[in-house]
């Protein structure tokens, strides 16, 4: 199935927003999520294939320099845009390489260089004896080559990029479709932007969480002294009551014993 270069392009972006995620966690000291890593390798893998297989649909190889070289089988406009996707790739590629676990898998996610096969060199062929009546030859007669048009980019080319692409749904599919490369940029730092104000809500929740347990824990501390105190009060009313209520038998018995005298 032939790749094509627009997916390929979604791709790239959806794993430079997966780095740029990361890295922008990491310099925040906090621990990023460990499934991340492996969503990335695979995405490079995945592109380090696609890319190895253009270059083979459309005939390129390298030179000294690293450069792509058409052997005359691919139009220049999609050498140069197969180009741009390889030097990305390799930018991607310097960003992992800043990753201290990621910088390991560096040298596997390389690609490889492809040599262009250097064209066979034409032999003369010999000169036909003239005749006396010309006609004309195969070689005099133009030959007229056409080329197809350019497919157009279809709409299931183009795909929303995310932090994890396997969560994609149809609504942002539909809304990706005509999008151009800044403003998948623009699209995604909207995305950063909104997650930024969505972490500092939360930290302000957790604060204010924070701040309404220290408040119940003190009023639970006042509760528990009223407690205590009310315990008490009883005690010394238990108290009262039965030395009351001693000196009241007390009372009933003298009065009975100065009713038997009299």
């Amino acid at each position: 199935m032939s790749i094509s270069t627009t997916s390929l392009s979604v791709k790239l972006n959806s794993t430079s927003s997966l780095l740029l995620e990361r890295a922008r966690i990491i310099s925040l000291n906090l621990k990023p999520n460990p499934s991340s890593l492996s969503q990335i390798i695979r995405n490079l893998t995945s592109i380090k294939l696609d890319l190895d297989q253009l270059q083979l649909e459309h005939g390129l190889g390298q030179d000294q320099k690293g450069k792509l070289i058409d052997d005359g089988s691919g139009s220049e406009v999609q050498t140069r845009e197969i180009e741009e996707l390889c030097e990305r790739y390799d930018k991607l590629l310097e960003m992992l390489s800043e990753d201290e676990l990621g910088k390991a898998k560096v040298n596997e996610l390389r690609r490889e260089e492809r040599r262009s096969p250097s064209p066979p060199i034409p032999t003369p062929s010999p000169k036909p004896i003239p005749s006396p009546i010309q006609t004309p030859t195969s070689a005099e007669v133009p030959s007229l080559h056409i080329e197809p048009p350019t497919p157009g980019i279809q709409k299931n080319d183009l795909k929303p990029f995310k932090d994890y692409p396997d969560d994609y749904d149809l609504d942002e599919e539909e809304r990706a479709a005509g999008m151009s490369h800044n403003e998948m940029l623009d699209h995604q730092q909207m995305m950063m932007n909104d997650q930024d104000e969505r972490l500092n809500l939360l930290s302000n929740s957790i604060g204010r969480q924070n701040d309404l347990s220290v408040q119940i824990g003190s009023e639970l501390d006042i509760h528990h002294q009223l407690l205590e105190d009310t315990d008490h009060a009883m005690d010394r009313t238990a108290h009262n009551l039965n030395r009351a209520k001693r000196r009241l038998d007390k009372v009933a018995g003298e009065a009975r014993q100065y009713g038997e005298y009299t």
